[in-house]
């Protein structure tokens, strides 16, 4: 959700405001081998999926975890770690680039500071400390300072500053008797403000639903007229469930706070058994735990112990080079049925229900810089995508298609069923009729007897698949993480067929693919 990018834009410009010398970068515009020239680094990094380095980190963490790396023994570091202690291994990138710095030699100028989803305290008051501790030892020196950006002494949108985004199109992109209920989303933006990059995604800011909130409110026996207070604020108890809180993804601390209300001695050896804890949140909703456990709270309490509501995260699936004034969204709206009620997803049922064409909506760019086409347009693509993983892939052939690429272009798209679930259909087929997609591959899974999927397709299709990628070609993954996985081992056994290598030789084959840049991931 661009929260790393979020604190440590605001820790360079405090730096700056203090008069220290300061650099603000991603780390992947990052040269791991000048760390052995810096002085004092102050990272701020996220985890992902299992424990893993965001793609931008990935090659300073495989640098410095690699048997070249350089001793460190002249660098003062600190760093801030983001992640949610819903997952197993929180923080885990945080913990391991502090561990290994200091293994090869650095010297820690602060405890690493490890920060939930409600990360924004640990971040207002990591900031200046550090800094403190970082003006000890590097005084500042005003004639010195490397002056930031205009767009950032500007301020850009971000979750606290987004932008107002007007409703043009919504409608259904799957047929009625599909399982999944898929939408394209048109919105109106003002291109003087806004600008963003294929590969990039949007926040998007929503409001829990009403009914859902109503449902809370009659669990719990509270009046939505009840003054609570949130971040130095005060309003109702509705309008902080509707607008404050987290009520459609469940996180174990908040089943562990509930705990402490109920005294129930079940959900208390629950919330004592991590992994169970987990299990039991990951197929939940705030209410299924008011159902599970009921009990009688007060207002404030009831909402300090939720968490906020946090924006969620759509792939672009639009280029500014066609739609100057616009930018399009993919959208599947969860719904099910489970613990006996239907459940609705909190943001794509936002989207998927509740607003209406011409409705104003919040929004704000998240830069996804691993992600990106080539700059040599000369350059083949390779994009493999299942369900609304094919999003910024249709970014992707529109920008290349207005930037007159030469490079050749593969889909390689999943989903059930080919007369349901066939997302953009007629996006592919006009850029097939005009040359621009040179190949397309398709896997869906529910049709006929034997099920197949994108992994499945790239073993069919091995041969050509070497072929392109000793030709130099690029390849993109968007959609799950266990696809992902699938796809990485496809190509390893793809190397190991058609390029004549042993096991490990062809899952070396992958990862110098990744090292190279050019195998990209962009997962969830």
């Amino acid at each position: 959700t661009g929260n790393s990018r979020s604190v440590a834009e605001a820790l360079a410009e405090t730096s700056e405001a203090r008069g220290l010398s300061t650099r603000l970068l991603s780390v992947d515009q990052y040269k791991p081998r000048d760390l052995v020239k810096e002085k004092l680094l102050l990272l701020v990094v996220s985890t992902h999926g299992e424990g893993e380095p965001p793609e931008s980190a990935q090659a300073l963490y495989r640098f410095l975890h690699g048997k070249r790396a350089p001793q460190l023994r002249g660098l003062r570091y600190a760093v801030f770690g983001l992640g949610d202690s819903s997952y197993q291994h929180f923080c885990k990138t945080a913990r391991d680039f502090d561990a290994r710095l200091e293994a090869l030699g650095a010297s820690r100028i602060l405890e690493r500071v490890d920060a939930d989803l409600n990360f924004q305290a640990k971040s207002e008051n990591w900031i200046p400390t550090v800094l403190n501790r970082a003006d000890e030892l590097v005084p500042s020196n005003p004639n010195k300072v490397v002056a930031l950006s205009h767009a950032r002494r500007s301020r850009r949108h971000d979750r606290n500053n987004p932008f107002s985004a007007t409703l043009l199109e919504n409608h259904r992109i799957t047929s009625l008797s599909a399982v999944a209920e898929v939408r394209h989303i048109a919105l109106a933006i003002d291109p003087s403000a806004i600008s963003y990059t294929p590969g990039d995604a949007l926040g998007v800011l929503f409001r829990n639903d009403p009914a859902l909130v109503d449902n809370i409110l009659h669990s719990t026996g509270l009046d939505a007229d009840l003054q609570v207070t949130l971040e130095k604020s005060r309003l109702s108890l509705a309008d902080a469930l509707g607008t404050q809180c987290e009520l459609t993804q469940l996180h174990p601390s908040v089943a562990a706070r509930w705990a402490e209300v109920t005294s129930d001695n079940a959900l208390q050896q629950l919330a004592s058994d991590g992994e169970a804890l987990r299990e039991y949140c990951a197929k939940r909703q705030f209410v299924d735990l008011l159902a599970d456990y009921p009990a009688r709270s007060d207002a404030d309490t009831l909402v300090q112990l939720l968490q906020p509501l946090q924006p969620r995260l759509y792939s672009i699936a639009s280029s500014q080079a066609e739609y100057a004034e616009e930018v399009h969204l993919t959208v599947s709206v969860l719904r099910y049925r489970a613990h006996g009620r239907d459940h609705l997803g909190g943001a794509s049922g936002f989207l998927g229900e509740r607003i209406e064409e011409g409705a104003l909506l919040d929004l704000y760019v998240v830069e996804n810089p691993s992600f990106r086409l080539p700059e040599d347009g000369s350059t083949p693509i390779i994009m493999i995508g299942a369900g609304t993983g094919v999003a910024p892939y249709r970014a992707f052939l529109q920008q290349r298609a207005a930037q007159g690429d030469s490079g050749k272009n593969w889909l390689i798209f999943g989903n059930r069923h080919f007369h349901r679930d066939f997302l953009y259909q007629t996006d592919w087929l006009a850029q097939r009729k005009a040359g621009l997609l040179q190949r397309a591959t398709l896997a869906f899974s529910r049709d006929g007897d034997a099920q197949a999927y994108v992994q499945d397709r790239m073993l069919d299709q091995g041969k050509e698949l070497y072929r392109w990628l000793q030709e130099g070609a690029r390849v993109y993954v968007c959609g799950g993480m266990a696809m992902e996985a699938g796809v990485r081992d496809a190509l390893a056994l793809v190397a190991q067929s058609q390029g004549a290598l042993e096991p490990e030789a062809a899952a070396e084959y992958v990862d110098n693919l990744r090292a190279e840049g050019r195998y990209l991931r962009d997962v969830y």
